[in-house]
């Protein structure tokens, strides 16, 4: 008996110009240490019966239907190429001049309504074979980000896909090797806590928050994908509304934040805010190479306090949504 392991495998992705056909250039990969959380493939079946047995007397099948879960550690290379499926392409060139802009200007009305779909393939070699998997029509549902102490700066992507045609195999050992060979960036290194800071701005300069334990953002553009007659593959995919969520926990020192909750509910305004920047910043920086999250007109959802018992430090967690938000990428 033969067991393969990820030390067999590829995972890479590019993007689509025409729906659920093929990108023309597969050879982007996630970040460090990507892995396949979950992939699976479903057919929709119909089971059909009739009168006078009980047991089913036919199977009809209805949409192709897939999803995948991808998990990887944001690096200060190429990782951030996966926001272009929320924000469209880039503007810049990723210098401190000329950053990458996800998308080019702050604020609402600035991302388009359109999917940007990807076509992701992933591959197993199973002896002088590889099997190869291309999901075609991939659409992100949601990228979560998330770190805390001790920790790297994690992602999740939750994607479905509407087309798979085959799962073809490729007569070549060295298929896999030619598939990774030059798409990572070997200098790449990855984001850790340490490499952290957020801000809080409420019509001042931002403020530095201390002592940050842990912080979660979670963007989901809610798409779908769209399924028409003659095939039951999907032919097109929508996005609804774009949300963007997450929580941040830090040391309970002062009344600022739950400030904002009570101020919030007395006035029915978003606190974490300014007429001329951003309300919260998440910023990763290494050497001269960096990631800033804006996130303006944040709205605290819920405030809690966590900890109040001998000899435990105090903490307090907040849950918040937000209208708009920029991702700025350093990386040359």
């Amino acid at each position: 008996m033969v067991v393969y392991t990820g030390g067999s495998s590829s995972l890479m992705y590019g993007y689509e110009t025409t729906f659920g056909t093929a990108a023309s250039a597969i050879t982007n990969i996630f970040g460090l240490q990507q892995k396949v959380s979950s992939l699976t493939l479903g057919n929709s079946r119909i089971d059909l019966n009739k009168l006078g047995q009980v047991e089913p007397t036919k199977f009809a099948y209805g949409q192709q239907q897939g999803a995948c879960s991808v998990g990887f550690v944001i690096d200060n290379g190429d990782s951030h190429k996966i926001f272009e499926s929320l924000y469209g392409a880039p503007a810049g060139s990723g210098t401190s001049v000329s950053p990458y802009l996800y998308p080019t200007a702050l604020g609402q009305g600035n991302v388009s309504p359109t999917v940007k779909s990807l076509t992701t393939q992933v591959s197993l070699q199973t002896g002088a074979d590889t099997l190869v998997r291309t999901l075609k029509g991939c659409v992100v549902n949601s990228i979560g980000l998330s770190t805390s102490i001790g920790e790297t700066l994690n992602a999740t992507i939750d994607m479905t896909f509407g087309k798979e045609d085959s799962a073809a195999v490729a007569t070549s050992s060295s298929t896999i090797t030619q598939q990774d060979a030059g798409t990572v960036d070997q200098a790449a290194t990855p984001y850790t806590f340490a490499h952290g800071e957020l801000k809080v701005s409420n019509g001042t300069a931002p403020q530095t928050v201390a002592e940050i334990q842990d912080v979660d953002i979670t963007f989901a553009q809610n798409s779908e994908l769209l399924y028409g007659l003659n095939s039951n593959s999907a032919i097109d995919a929508f996005r609804r509304v774009f949300e963007i969520t997450g929580k941040f926990r830090t040391a309970w020192k002062d009344s600022s934040l739950i400030q904002y909750v009570i101020d919030q509910i007395r006035t029915g305004q978003e606190l974490l805010d300014t007429t001329s920047g951003v309300g919260v910043e998440l910023t990763f920086t290494n050497g001269t190479k960096s990631i800033k999250i804006e996130l303006d007109d944040l709205s605290v959802a819920d405030h809690s306090v966590s900890g109040i018992e001998p000899v435990e430090p105090v903490f307090e967690e907040i849950n918040w949504k937000i209208k708009s938000s920029r991702i700025t990428v350093v990386n040359a």
